[in-house]
């Protein structure tokens, strides 16, 4: 497959089916469809739980969670709630509020919780000089209390790897290289398809069985969320970094 000479693809469709191409990624990419009324109703039929999201957009903008409850289906978004006896009329209210937009189905995660607050992470890296990828590190963002999207925008809060996992520091070690290890997996399938990115901001899910998920890869990611790592010179290493690379200042 020749690559995209894109530096920041910016449509999540385009990285997914990229990303699926690639063998030793399948079993990390939940099971990703283009939003139709059609294949919505296909698709709920085989999740109990589906996140419908912009093909492009950022900060958890425009996320919307479908799921069964009590034998209707429910669309949450980010200020409202609608109930559907049927995945037919829960389809025709998807496209209302989707309109002309593109948007995705993605299956839905069942992510670990602390406090019953879903939690999912960031992975952070950026390519060398010498065509290396440098692996700063991992770090957690929890939902506010009754909200479904972990960003920060809506009320996020950073939380360490080894606090959302309920393990101390050293017993997180093995957690911190299985994920380096998926990592540079994703950025060597990212590099081989969109040869000019330069930077990788992983979203991440460890679902309740501890299986991991790559929920998406963006390529311009925002990093604020390292402030909050035990590293306290890291942040200013990332920042000093994403200056390099993006010529900024």
């Amino acid at each position: 497959m020749k690559g995209y000479m894109i530096k920041y693809p910016g449509r999540k469709w385009l990285k997914h089916v990229a990303l699926s191409g690639e063998e030793e990624l399948r079993d990390y990419l939940p099971d990703t469809e283009q939003f139709t009324p059609k294949g919505f109703i296909s698709m709920i039929d085989r999740y109990p739980v589906l996140f419908v999201k912009p093909d492009l957009g950022m900060k958890g903008q425009g996320v919307m969670k479908v799921y069964y409850k009590d034998g209707r289906i429910v669309i949450r978004t980010e200020n409202s709630r609608y109930s559907f006896q049927s995945a037919k009329f829960a389809a025709i209210k998807l496209k209302q509020l989707i309109g002309t937009k593109r948007y995705l189905m993605q299956q839905g995660i069942n992510l670990i919780q602390l406090n019953g607050n879903p939690i999912d992470f960031r992975i952070l890296l950026h390519l060398r000089r010498d065509e290396t990828w440098k692996f700063f590190g991992v770090m957690g963002k929890m939902a506010a209390p009754n909200r479904f999207v972990t960003n920060h925008s809506s009320g996020g809060k950073a939380i360490r790897l080894h606090q959302a996992l309920g393990l101390t520091k050293q017993e997180c070690e093995t957690w911190e290289v299985k994920l380096r290890e998926m990592a540079f997996k994703v950025a060597s399938g990212m590099k081989k398809h969109f040869p000019l990115i330069t930077e990788l901001g992983l979203d991440i899910a460890i679902d309740t069985e501890h299986r991991v998920w790559l929920l998406e890869a963006n390529t311009k990611p925002q990093f604020q969320l390292f402030r909050y790592h035990s590293n306290p010179k890291l942040y200013a290493q990332i920042a000093s970094s994403v200056k390099a690379i993006r010529g900024d200042g």
